[in-house]
């Protein structure tokens, strides 16, 4: 039997997925989702609304592919609204956010007639253990180790669809980053829907910078790279651990959402203006070459043009290495889905067009900045066919492709000399 996966979304989407090839346990061949397979299985994202498009259109990819194909389609969207796919010929299993890490049990069970079959039931109360060894197709893993939100942001649908925040148990992330280093991973990714709140439901409770060190103490993974925080999750003893270890990435993701302090308010986000200038400030003190990245939603209902110039301005002042600019999307069941005075969609596009200018610019002066530089890259690729070059990542988050093959081997960390910038805006470098 075969298998193809698509997952759209977010790193802990991915590391579902993930865990839901490795319970298949050999059972199935996996291949590509663009091959004929006789089981197709779409983890889906519902942030926004482009991401349920998205979603529903590889539903219909799938069945165009092969119309007796098996269709289960699992995750966030039919966790939020299950009802969306019921109606779409060639679906037959939907799977919520906790039902989908069983996936093998439900591509067995055949005791309904009637299709498809809907198994979504509320949102998980614990953290789902469950062994994993691989990560396949990635030179680095990714490990879920908090799951859930309990900000309830009033724009977000995550905590509706993921639960409140959870953590994994210390002792099985740590058992989990050793399977990965056993299986050759050079660079671990520890991610979370509300990863900066690791341990706060723990007891007694402990912290993200505990686990880290937990982490650093007792596997010998050769990097550990951080994902996305919340700021008012990232203390002095985080900045301070970052700064200090080598094996740490010096990479940050902080979503700023806005700006604008009326907005942030009205969004229900934990911090100011103010404060997030202040945080950014002091971890670019500290460390001058971090990568820097952050979030940016434009078109929050009542957003004017004040707050939205506000928001150009803080990004315009911050030493961000890249942005992620997201239009606003109404999401039934969250707070913001009544707000009044929509912006209109033309204005939105042409906000966020602007902003993806600005993170464009910041991102050249950044790689502008380390030429003739060198550092440590973990080699991503097999040489590219088509410019025969390496792929390559550095700690604090810069791609580059190395022209020389001297020494380059795939998932192998190598120190590499930045050379120039290619027309194409991405970095050229030689292993030093």
């Amino acid at each position: 039997m075969r298998i193809a996966f698509s997952t759209l979304g977010c790193k802990i989407n991915q590391y579902d997925s993930a865990l839901m090839k490795e319970s298949l346990n050999g059972r199935f061949q996996i291949v590509s989702f663009d091959d004929v397979a006789d089981v197709y299985v779409i983890n889906t994202c519902t942030v926004t609304a482009k991401s349920d498009y998205q979603s529903r259109q590889l539903v219909r990819r799938a069945v165009k592919k092969n119309e007796k194909a098996k269709i289960v389609v699992a995750g966030c969207y039919p966790q939020s609204n299950p009802e969306a796919f019921v109606s779409i010929d060639g679906v037959d299993v939907i799977l919520g956010n906790q039902e989908k890490l069983e996936l093998e049990r439900y591509l067995e069970d055949t005791e309904k007639e009637q299709l498809p079959r809907v198994y979504v039931n509320k949102t998980a109360e614990s953290f789902f253990h469950s062994d994993i060894k691989a990560f396949p197709d990635k030179t680095r893993a990714v490990l879920k180790v908090q799951d859930g939100c309990s900000a309830f942001c009033a724009f977000c649908i995550v905590p509706y669809v993921r639960g409140k925040a959870r953590s994994a148990r210390p002792e099985w992330v740590t058992k989990q980053i050793n399977n990965f280093v056993d299986a050759g991973y050079k660079e671990i990714v520890l991610s979370g829907v509300s990863l900066g709140t690791y341990g706060k439901d723990i007891s007694p409770n402990k912290s993200l910078s505990w686990l880290v060190k937990k982490i650093l103490k007792e596997t010998e993974i050769q990097r550990i790279r951080i994902s996305s925080v919340e700021p008012e999750d990232v203390k002095d003893e985080l900045i301070d651990l970052v700064s200090f270890d080598d094996r740490i990435c010096k990479h940050l993701h902080l979503p700023l959402q806005s700006g604008d302090d009326r907005i942030l308010h009205r969004m229900k986000r934990q911090y100011d203006s103010a404060y997030f200038k202040g945080l950014v400030l002091k971890i670019k003190e500290k460390m001058p070459d971090i990568g820097l990245g952050t979030d940016v939603i434009v078109g929050l209902p009542e957003e004017d043009d004040t707050a939205y110039e506000n928001s150009v301005k803080l990004i315009q002042e911050l030493p961000f290495t890249y942005l992620h600019v997201f239009s606003y999307s109404m999401r039934r069941g969250t707070e913001a889905f009544n707000f009044k005075e929509q912006v209109p969609e033309n204005v939105k596009k042409e906000r966020s067009r602007r902003l993806i200018e600005i993170g464009k610019n910041k991102s050249m002066q950044f790689k502008n900045s380390f030429i003739n530089k060198t550092f440590d890259a973990l080699i991503e690729s097999e040489k590219d066919k088509k410019t025969g070059m390496f792929k390559c990542l550095t700690g604090n988050y810069m791609k580059l492709f190395i022209r020389s093959d001297n020494n380059v081997i795939k998932n192998k960390i190598v120190p590499v000399k930045i050379i120039e910038i290619d027309k194409n805006g991405d970095l050229i470098g030689d292993v030093d």
